[in-house]
C-alpha cells in the first residue's frame, strides 16, 4: 500500500481533494491525448500568470531556423518593442540562407509580444551569402548590425552592414 505523504500548510482532507481533481484532469487529459501539465494542487498562481510553457515553444520552433536574436529596439509615435533578427537555412543540402528582420511590440494586454512587421533581407540569400559571425551596435534610433560572410559564389569573406531603424526601416549593404 503506497505510503500517505502529508503537505506541509495544506489540511490533510483538502490535499486529498486536491490531488483527487488533479488525478481525474490529468485523466481526461491524457485520453484527449493532451500533454500532463506541469501543477501541484496547492499552486496559486493561475497558469496564465506563469506565463507559456518554453518546451512548447521550443519544440514548435522549426530546425531550418538556425539562429533568433534581438537586434536592439524600436519606438514609434504609438508603440514601442524589440526588433529580433531570424536567420533560416532552407535546405540541408544548400549553405545559402535567408535572413529576416521582424519588429515586435506587447499586445494590448500587455502580457505578451506580437509581430508588428516581418522584412527579408533579400541580397542574403540572392548574393549567396553564408554569414560567420555578427556584432550589434545598438543606437537610439534602432541598430546597426554588423555581418562576417563568405560570398558562397566565389568564396570571399566580406563584411555587410545592416541598418535597422522602425518597422519598414532597413538598409543592407557591403562595407
Amino acid at each position: 500500500m503506497p505510503r500517505r505523504v502529508a503537505l506541509p500548510g495544506i489540511p490533510a482532507g483538502a490535499a486529498r481533494a486536491a490531488w483527487r481533481d488533479l488525478a481525474r484532469t490529468l485523466a481526461v487529459g491524457l485520453a484527449m491525448g493532451l500533454a500532463a501539465p506541469a501543477v501541484t494542487p496547492w499552486a496559486t498562481a493561475p497558469a496564465s500568470a506563469q506565463g507559456a510553457d518554453p518546451t512548447r515553444i521550443l519544440s514548435a520552433l522549426p530546425g531550418e531556423v538556425m539562429f533568433v536574436r534581438i537586434a536592439g529596439s524600436w519606438a514609434s509615435d504609438d508603440r514601442r518593442g524589440p526588433t529580433r533578427l531570424v536567420l533560416i537555412k532552407p535546405s540541408p543540402r544548400d549553405e545559402a540562407m535567408r535572413l529576416y528582420v521582424q519588429w515586435l511590440a506587447l499586445d494590448p494586454r500587455g502580457n505578451r509580444f506580437s509581430l508588428v512587421a516581418t522584412e527579408e533581407i533579400p541580397e542574403i540569400f540572392d548574393w549567396r551569402i553564408k554569414i560567420d559571425d555578427y556584432r550589434i551596435e545598438p543606437d537610439a534610433n534602432g541598430s546597426r548590425v554588423i555581418f562576417d560572410a563568405i560570398v558562397l559564389t566565389n568564396n570571399q569573406r566580406r563584411t555587410y552592414v545592416l541598418t535597422v531603424g522602425p518597422p519598414g526601416d532597413v538598409m543592407f549593404a557591403a562595407r
